[in-house]
């Protein structure tokens, strides 16, 4: 899997813009392809399964469909700092979308590697009936995770710490004004 500069900017945008709580989302591939290209930021304020999750699932696939698009994985950032842990709540989701997709991964965010030049990501993949972290995720070119831009930990950090983190809309700002962006997210990219 080889993540695009938007596939790795989104996710840590969002979860630089709220830092006290879990954020969470999906990334996107072309259709016939394994590389991320893209990423969707649902929630700022989550813990459980819901019926509004149903509904941003519902809107990314018909994205997705309209855009030759398809989900390939799942992010979440837990709201402690050092907390790396893999949230049942998320590992229930990014299910979901292995059932479909057999290729699927989930990504849990280092928020304490979110502002330095390395890669703020955590890979899980289902493996034997369970969610295990991709060893050597992003420094073995064997390992099957790499960025398409080597320097996009610097240039990311470099523009969260500017505030580019404040144009994003996830999904929760969506239900408040459904004029944002949340699909794309345009203004940040």
């Amino acid at each position: 899997m080889k993540f695009s500069h938007k596939a790795y900017l989104k996710p840590l945008a969002h979860a630089t813009k709220y830092p006290t709580g879990p954020v969470n989302g999906v990334f996107l591939a072309e259709t016939n392809s394994a590389n991320v290209i893209d990423a969707v930021p649902f929630f700022h304020f989550w813990g459980a399964l819901t019926p509004m999750l149903e509904v941003a699932m519902t809107q990314v696939d018909l994205h997705c469909k309209a855009n030759g698009l398809r989900i390939i994985g799942y992010y979440e950032a837990n709201e402690r700092l050092e907390d790396e842990a893999f949230s049942l709540v998320g590992q229930k989701i990014a299910s979901q979308i292995h059932h479909v997709n057999p290729e699927a991964f989930a990504v849990v965010i280092k928020n304490n590697k979110i502002n330095s030049d390395e890669v703020a990501f955590l890979p899980y993949q289902f493996k034997e009936g369970q969610w295990r972290v991709s060893k050597d995720a992003f420094t073995d070119k064997n390992a099957g995770f790499s960025l398409e831009n080597s320097s996009s930990p610097t240039v990311v950090a470099k523009a969260l710490r500017g505030g580019l983190s404040e144009k994003l809309a996830d999904f929760d700002n969506h239900l408040e004004n459904i004029k944002e962006d949340w699909l794309t997210n345009k203004a940040i990219v």
